[in-house]
């Protein structure tokens, strides 16, 4: 397991995030069926076939010559090596442990076994496009040794199979000699860009206790699917569906409950207005963004590289990174954006993007009418969109137990007049005192 943390200030607090790529056995030979010597049919070798050996736990593994005197150790080229192809993914880590069998009657000099990751050429018996010297090796030994590559690119030669490469080296004392091998595990570990990072929601921010209401969860009013492919938000590269479940959204985290469904995107950095990828995501109530399982750690299916990242509500106004940020792979670190910090290390793009109270940055709310500008006079604005969701006669009428867009302040109840009302929320965006006055969202 790779493990990854990193630290940041929000309201006074210290929080720490932890991230894990989980790894996944996709190869495993252990050279033994049933009591009997055993060799995968896909393995391709140089040389004279394996032949079956004692391993050093009583059962079996397989011997394979390494050059004689004369014959190059060159890894690039001619060698007695064992070959066995794997699935390419370029989106994952591979990490490969070779267990060698050591016989009964050790041998009076070391011998070494060596193994890589790599696209190979099986007809020429050479590696194509990666370098051997990222493999490991060790002497033989019972133990185990382990090496883990991150996935080489593309092979130029057609040839080229992907898979998994064992080889050995002569004794320097013998000068001939052999490698015995008793198991061979290939594992793969995500890397995919993981994002970490927080938002507050201005409709549902409480600023005595500097955290956003949970009210619409404590309701049982947020949805276990997420709400932005049916409002027609466009989902790219992986995202949309995503679902999360009732323990989830009950569970009391030490970051409060569950606040509502965010959207994370990446956009290119060439043209931040073009989706790359997107994410249906949780916020707790003092703004962490979390997974569908309540993990602090969101998944992308993109390769290293810049990017800029919004993120989104359905009835507060979204925003997005000032200038592009490197995306980086797990191993790399946790890649954050802390939205709800105002300082210059976490600017955002365009012209007063976030409502500035203090030590913290909150969306703008009030975009009831999910065209990405908050007005309050006009046609249309999202006053009279408050009006109307509570039937556009009387005004002191509530709609209550529903989940709405004209509910902006998030407490599960479309108000336009008394107290805690939608309609307030609408006037203090645009500045609370010139109603013609409109905020304007400052994502491309």
């Amino acid at each position: 397991m790779i493990l990854m943390r990193s630290s940041f200030t929000l309201l006074g607090a210290v929080l720490w995030a932890f991230a894990s790529a989980q790894s996944s056995l996709i190869f495993l030979e252990n050279f033994e069926t049933g009591g009997a010597p055993s060799l995968s049919p896909q393995w391709v070798w140089s040389g004279n076939a394996p032949v079956a050996v004692e391993d050093c736990d009583g059962g079996w593994g397989v011997r394979k010559e390494v050059p004689p005197p004369g014959e190059t150790n060159d890894p690039y080229q001619p060698i007695r090596w064992l070959f066995h192809p794997l699935p390419h993914d370029s989106l994952v880590n591979y990490n490969v442990t070779v267990r060698s069998a050591v016989p009964p009657v050790i041998p009076s000099a070391p011998h070494f076994v060596h193994a890589t990751i790599c696209w190979f050429n099986v007809n020429t018996g050479t590696p194509v496009d990666w370098n051997l010297n990222s493999g490991v090796s060790a002497s033989e030994t019972c133990d185990p040794f382990v090496g883990g590559y991150p996935t080489p690119p593309l092979a130029s030669d057609p040839q080229a199979q992907f898979g998994v490469l064992i080889y050995g080296e002569r004794s320097p004392v013998t000068g001939a000699g052999h490698y015995d091998l008793a198991e061979v595990r290939v594992e793969t570990y995500e890397r995919r860009a993981m994002f970490t990072g927080t938002v507050l929601l201005g409709g549902a921010f409480d600023a005595t206790t500097q955290r956003m209401s949970a009210t619409l969860n404590q309701q049982g009013l947020v949805p276990l699917s997420e709400p932005y492919t049916a409002l027609g938000y466009p989902q790219v590269g992986g995202g949309g569906g995503e679902t999360t479940t009732t323990t989830v959204l009950n569970t009391n985290y030490p970051s409060g409950r569950v606040v509502d469904w965010v959207r994370l995107e990446l956009r290119s950095a060439a043209n931040p207005a073009q989706l790359v990828a997107t994410r249906q995501a949780l916020v707790l109530q003092d703004g962490r963004i979390v997974s569908t399982t309540g993990q602090f750690g969101i998944l992308f299916n993109v390769l290293h590289g810049n990017y800029h990242v919004a993120v989104r509500h359905r009835n507060h106004l979204g925003v997005m990174t000032g200038s592009t940020i490197t995306v980086p792979y797990p191993g790399g670190g946790v890649w954050s954006y802390f939205f709800a910090v105002p300082n210059p290390g976490f600017a955002c793009y365009g012209t007063t993007p976030r409502d500035i109270q203090g030590n913290v940055a909150l969306l703008w709310p009030g975009n009831a009418l999910l065209d990405a500008v908050v007005q309050y006079t006009g046609t249309p604005n999202d006053r009279d969109a408050i009006l109307s969701a509570i039937g556009g006669v009387v005004p002191t009428n509530t709609i209550a137990g529903q989940y709405r867009l004209e509910d902006v302040n998030l407490d599960g109840a479309v108000k336009y007049t008394g107290a805690d009302n939608d309609r307030d929320v609408v006037l203090q965006t645009i500045g609370g005192v010139v109603p013609t006055a409109v905020r304007v969202e400052q994502v491309p």
